[in-house]
């Protein structure tokens, strides 16, 4: 876990959570990465490249960053195109291990044919109605992919995650991690 302390600063309260999620995917060897909206950075010019911004949380970067080390394989779906260019952009020296998708999330994951060990459900701000809709269905259908030994970070606790958990917790999912901002969960 050494590779990650240099993030502590930059990612605030989101840092403990990715940590956690690292340090069980590092112990359980997990590999295949599944992400739903991809981090946006920020582009104050067009024409400009797009610049990093860690108050949004930049888990594309992670998620490349930890791909890349561990020869794995790391998807992100976003619906708009320029947030795929601009992590494209900040993720190019991990490109061989990275794979973005524009697409809607639930059709993205409905056609996934793929095991899944990590999931993060991340796409819709939680500010955005619907977004707690959304999330859940993104659950419902990502649920049987999971390995038996994945995990699953749910972004925008309480904003999006208020039907998510209980779903997942009926379905055996319980909470080892939360904080203010995220919620992570694993097998019973």
């Amino acid at each position: 876990m050494n590779w990650f302390t240099k993030y502590k600063d930059k990612l605030g309260i989101r840092y403990a959570a990715f940590e956690k999620l690292f340090s069980i995917a590092e112990e359980r060897d997990l590999k295949i990465i599944i992400e739903t909206g991809t981090a946006r950075g920020k582009s104050k010019f067009y024409y400009r490249k797009p610049k990093v911004n860690w108050k949004d949380g930049m888990s594309t970067l992670l998620f490349a960053e930890y791909a890349d080390m561990v020869d794995g394989t790391f998807w992100s779906c976003d619906i708009d195109n320029q947030n795929i260019f601009n992590a494209y952009h900040f993720t190019q020296r991990f490109t061989y291990k990275v794979n973005f998708a524009v697409a809607d999330s639930l059709i993205f994951l409905r056609d996934l044919s793929t095991t899944i060990d990590i999931l993060y459900l991340d796409s819709l701000d939680g500010n955005i109605s619907g977004a707690n809709e959304h999330q859940l269905k993104e659950a419902e259908i990502a649920e049987s992919k999971l390995s038996e030994r994945g995990i699953i970070l749910l972004d925008d606790k309480g904003a999006k995650t208020e039907l998510s958990i209980p779903y997942l917790n009926e379905r055996g999912w319980d909470i080892i991690f939360e904080n203010d901002q995220q919620v992570l969960l694993s097998r019973k």
